[in-house]
């Protein structure tokens, strides 16, 4: 009877273990500031981006200028990660005045001036 109650337990551990492991994407940076409805919508354009790819299925984690597909893993006998890094296009907004330059948040200091 113990050694039955002790696989019943192992079983549901693992399957806890499982379920935590297939979290919400580590969202960092000036994106958190934005409106829930926005932030939403912005992660599930990027899941979507990450469904696309069979190698790289789960949205990871997102910053102003780049966002990361991948896979992390467990099973007890092996352990692996791989990923996808994708960066925004330059001159994208991230946060006042600042724009994505290589993959990275810069102060705007230029104006454009519609003529």
């Amino acid at each position: 009877m113990q050694l039955a109650l002790f696989v019943v337990i192992v079983a549901f551990v693992h399957l806890s273990c499982e379920v935590q492991s297939e979290s919400s994407p580590k969202i960092v940076g000036e994106i958190n500031n934005l409106p829930n409805y926005c932030k939403e919508n912005i992660t599930a354009q990027m899941e979507q981006r990450c469904h696309e790819n069979k190698f790289h299925p789960q949205l990871k984690e997102v910053n102003d200028c780049s966002f990361t597909c991948g896979d992390w893993h467990n099973n007890g006998q092996t352990m692996g990660t791989h990923r996808q890094i994708t960066y925004r296009k330059n001159g994208t907004p991230c946060g006042y005045s600042r724009v994505c330059i290589n993959g990275k948040c810069v102060e705007r200091c230029n104006l454009d001036f519609n003529a």
